[in-house]
C-alpha cells in the first residue's frame, strides 16, 4: 500500500479521503468526518499517509460530484474489508444510480439475500467509504429517510443535491 490523504471541501461538510496509489488509485477510507476520525475507523493510525491535495485525480472527481455529475463515482475504485455479503451490498450500492434511492430490502435482495434487510443495514452503517459507495442513497420501506451515519440533516441534502426529496 502507499497512501496518500486530504481533505476534499464541499458544499455540506469537508470529505475526508484516503487513497491507495500503489497501482490503480483506490479510495480505502472516506468520510465526512475530521481526518484523524477516518483514519482511526480504518485502522490506519500506524501506516505512513502522505498529504496529496489531487487524491491522484480523486479530488477532481469529488468536485465534478459537487457540480452536479451524481454518478462521478462511478469511476474510482474502492475498497475494503469485510465478509462476502457486506461485499454484495456494497457492490450492490454502487449500481444504484444518483437521484435514486432503495429501501433497506431492495439492498438485501440486490446482494442476493432478500431477507438479510438487518444485515443490509449493517453493510451502511460500517460502510467506511462514504459517499464513493452511496449508503446516503437507501431509504426505509415507505421512503422514511432512515439514518446516516454522518447525521440525517446531511443525507437530505446530499440528497437533494442529487435530485432526491424526502
Amino acid at each position: 500500500m502507499e497512501l496518500i490523504k486530504a481533505q476534499v471541501t464541499t458544499p455540506w461538510q469537508p470529505l475526508s479521503v484516503i487513497v491507495d496509489v500503489a497501482q490503480v488509485p483506490t479510495i480505502v477510507a472516506a468520510a465526512f468526518e475530521p481526518m484523524s476520525h477516518v483514519i482511526a475507523k480504518a485502522d490506519l493510525q500506524h501506516v505512513s499517509i502522505a498529504n496529496d491535495k489531487t487524491l491522484a485525480g480523486v479530488a477532481t472527481i469529488v468536485n465534478r460530484w459537487v457540480d452536479g455529475d451524481v454518478d462521478a463515482f462511478d469511476d474510482v475504485h474502492v475498497r475494503q474489508s469485510g465478509g462476502p455479503f457486506m461485499q454484495e451490498c456494497w457492490k450492490a450500492l454502487r449500481t444504484v444510480r444518483g437521484g435514486t434511492v432503495v429501501t433497506y430490502a431492495q439492498l438485501a435482495e440486490l446482494a442476493g439475500r432478500p431477507m438479510a434487510i438487518r444485515a443490509a443495514g449493517t453493510a451502511c452503517a460500517t460502510n467506511l467509504i462514504a459517499p464513493f459507495i452511496p449508503c446516503h442513497r437507501v431509504v426505509r420501506t415507505g421512503g422514511d429517510i432512515g439514518n446516516y451515519g454522518f447525521g440525517v440533516n446531511l443525507k437530505r441534502q446530499i440528497l437533494a443535491h442529487e435530485g432526491v426529496s424526502i
